[in-house]
């Protein structure tokens, strides 16, 4: 019988979604098939400090400190793992990641790259497209260079907005149709979004996003659109569930209709033909590739008439059991537990294609050294 695979499941984090990611994180421990893998568990607070240990969840929720220790990365490829600064370097191997972080510092790119330098296998997406998934200003220009349809819009950096503000707001009433969503561009959750229906909210709006973001976007508002989600699963040959449906408890799908009011209803499969549903499925997995997308991604829609609006691609969507990417997949014949095992071994065969490259070049041939 093969020995457990060592999974680290990683949470917390420094960004405003710290709270979500201790959620996904605990119903990814309860849930992980410990016939086939053995979690050990890495807090991360939000000071940025690390801690490993059985007591990590405690640490994050009750600020008690036991059965913790601080701990750091080890880079070194041949001790793959964490290493204890408190007990004398003491080595924790690990054999897998599984970063159950959202938002900034946690699905940007940042902690993906840590991990690829370190040569430990991570479940999701690469540092390009973390990277660009994160951005909603990059995701949209990617999407658009590949002739999808995204939302009309326009992005503002802060140094700009510090001095041009007059020209900035006359800019958005000349090119856009109020009302208008304005949002930072590199954050999750629906965090700082404002619906705005009048030129005169359109400077506080956007002085709130920037609290979050140095850059945001003003987006015009789709009329009464069927909000869907498609969750994916897998790498160079990526399947998409069925599609799912959100109607919000809110005006729109705020950060408090998402997880506070619980008056925002799920419908799983969604309210849709399947002509409808064939064109959803394909065109998220077209953005999943257009992004280089590996693992797992959920694709978010605005459907009006016959535009099916690509709204978002969120590379690490909430993993609590009753969370719509999970649920989608297990509408879809995967269980939650199936679910955490499939996303585990795509990231153990992506690490060992990434190994079986070719590291080195023999620089005398062909040149005259």
């Amino acid at each position: 019988m093969s020995p457990k695979k060592v999974v680290a499941i990683v949470f917390g984090g420094v960004s405003t979604e710290h709270e979500v990611s201790i959620i996904s994180a605990a119903s990814i421990a309860e849930n992980i098939d410990k016939s086939l893998f053995e979690p050990i568990y890495v807090a991360i607070d939000k000071k940025g400090r690390w801690f490993i240990g059985p007591g990590a969840f405690d640490l994050l929720r009750k600020k008690s400190r036991h059965d913790v220790d601080r701990t750091v990365l080890s880079i070194d490829p041949e001790k793959k793992g964490f290493i204890s600064v408190e007990k004398g370097n003491t080595l924790t191997p690990v054999d897998v990641v599984f970063p159950a972080l959202h938002g900034p510092m946690g699905e940007d790119g940042t902690i993906q790259g840590l991990f690829h330098l370190g040569r430990i296998p991570y479940v999701g997406c690469d540092v390009l497209a973390s990277a660009m998934a994160n951005d909603k200003d990059m995701t949209k220009r990617i999407l658009a260079e590949k002739g999808m349809p995204v939302v009309p819009g326009m992005c503002i950096k802060k140094f700009i907005w510090a001095t041009s503000k007059d020209d900035i707001i006359g800019e958005v009433e000349k090119r856009l149709t109020f009302p208008v969503f304005i949002k930072p561009a590199t954050m999750g959750s629906s965090i700082g979004i404002t619906k705005v229906a009048k030129a005169k909210d359109i400077s506080g709006s956007i002085e709130e996003a920037f609290r979050f973001s140095d850059k945001v976007l003003v987006e015009k508002a789709i009329n009464d659109p069927i909000e869907i989600e498609v969750a994916l699963l897998g790498n160079d040959e990526p399947k998409a569930s069925v599609p799912g449906q959100i109607i919000p408890g809110n005006e729109f799908y705020d950060f408090d209709a998402k997880y506070i009011n619980n008056a925002s209803e799920l419908i799983i499969p969604a309210r849709i033909d399947s002509n409808l549903s064939d064109k959803l499925r394909a065109l998220a997995i077209d953005a999943f590739i257009a992004i280089e997308g590996a693992g797992l991604a959920r694709v978010d829609f605005l459907v009006s008439g016959d535009i099916c609006y690509v709204n978002e691609i969120n590379t690490m969507p909430g993993f609590t059991s009753i969370s719509m990417y999970p649920k989608l997949w297990e509408e879809s014949g995967i269980s939650y537990t199936e679910l955490i095992t499939s996303l585990i071994e795509l990231a153990l065969k992506r690490a060992q294609e990434r190994a079986s490259l070719t590291k080195t070049i023999d620089l005398k041939k062909g040149l005259d050294l």
